[in-house]
């Protein structure tokens, strides 16, 4: 029998991958578990790592599609985090209770979406709308080219 320890973690997992279409498999629900222990975003390599150090075989390859997926289901945030070594997308799970505004690129010509995890434009835009009196919907499509559609490229 499993101990509280291990249930607890294992059940909440599952609860929260529940609210997306994509199946729950044992790497997707390890990527889930690894996100779910951290409060503070993690790269698709320390995700990886610590899935090695766990056990679990597992490329990094798919964690990064395991990461993409969840971030197209909005289950996982991507953030940009801008280092001295450069810039590197990290991923965390959203708190629920945070109620986090969704910011999204719509490509006008092929339709492609791309979501925006940005804290300081998020709290920007709220603090504009609240000194103006405007109330912000949950998402916020932004019309834009993509680079493949855009002419000229």
């Amino acid at each position: 029998m499993q101990s509280p320890e291990v249930s607890a973690p294992h059940a909440r997992v599952k609860e929260w991958m529940r609210k997306s279409p994509l199946r729950i498999t044992r790497a997707r629900a390890s990527v889930a578990a690894v996100l779910l222990r951290h409060e503070h975003p993690l790269s698709a390599e320390l995700v990886f790592r610590q899935l090695i150090g766990d056990g679990e075989d597992v490329s990094l390859g798919s964690v990064y599609r395991i990461l993409k997926q969840m971030e197209d289901e909005g289950l996982v945030q991507r953030e940009r985090q801008v280092s001295a070594g450069g810039v590197k997308a990290v991923y965390a799970i959203p708190d629920d209770a945070a109620q986090k505004r969704s910011y999204v690129f719509h490509c006008d010509v092929c339709q492609r979406r791309q979501r925006i995890a940005d804290t300081s434009l998020a709290g920007q835009l709220a603090n504009v709308a609240t000194l103006e009196g405007y109330a912000l919907p949950a998402e916020i499509v932004i019309p834009a080219r993509c680079r493949t559609c855009k002419p000229g490229t």
